[in-house]
């Protein structure tokens, strides 16, 4: 499913090498999260964001914690069984576009 949302990010960027599959090398990725608010008063909604592929993780380098981000990209969903057998869920969208903030321009 393609999505468009804006929230701020939970952390600063992390950014990983993932082994391939087949023991052909590896390739970068870079993760972060984002909550989204759907009221002032209620709890956020978080979301995974994973970054592939070199333009979209040199943008990503750019986030910070707590800074206001919108991302475009397709949602997936992550489910496992918690510690006490509970099933989570969790949303990951793998971004495609990124609007980073716009730097304050001092007068």
């Amino acid at each position: 499913m393609h999505v468009v949302i804006s929230g701020n990010a939970g952390k600063t960027t992390e950014f990983k090498d993932i082994d391939r599959r087949d023991g052909n090398g590896s390739f970068s990725i870079a993760e972060n999260s984002l909550a989204v608010k759907v009221t002032k008063d209620g709890e956020p909604d978080w979301y995974k964001l994973k970054f592939r592929g070199d333009r979209m993780i040199n943008a990503s380098s750019y986030i910070q914690k707590g800074s206001v981000q919108s991302v475009t990209g397709k949602l997936t969903f992550e489910d496992w069984i918690d510690a006490d057998g509970n099933r989570v869920s969790k949303g990951v969208v793998t971004v495609r576009e990124l609007q980073l903030p716009r730097k304050s321009v001092e007068a």
